[in-house]
């Protein structure tokens, strides 16, 4: 979680919505400033309705950049030998 390339293919510190509150407190120093902030833990939301108003609130990354009017979008992962679909890779900046 400290190494500068942590979950770099699947967009970084931007796409983490949720840790503990002891692993982010223990991690602190990793964690970009303009994202720590938006980053839940236990004491911010305790299940999935509570944790998509929070990371609303708190303008997180992920809201505007992977979701859909305002509206997480569930991955359609295909199965085992099947392609992705496009849309999948398309840039949603």
């Amino acid at each position: 979680m400290r190494a500068p390339c942590f979950l770099q293919g699947d967009g970084g510190w931007n796409r983490i919505v949720w840790v503990p509150k002891e692993i982010k407190l223990e991690i602190a120093d990793a964690i970009p400033e303009e994202v720590y902030d938006r980053i839940a833990t236990e004491e911010d939301a305790i299940d999935a309705a509570d944790l998509e108003v929070w990371l609303r609130e708190k303008k997180h990354p992920v809201v505007e950049k992977y979701w859909k009017d305002s509206k997480p979008v569930s991955l359609k992962i295909p199965m085992p030998n099947q392609p992705w679909e496009d849309e999948m890779w398309e840039d949603k900046s």
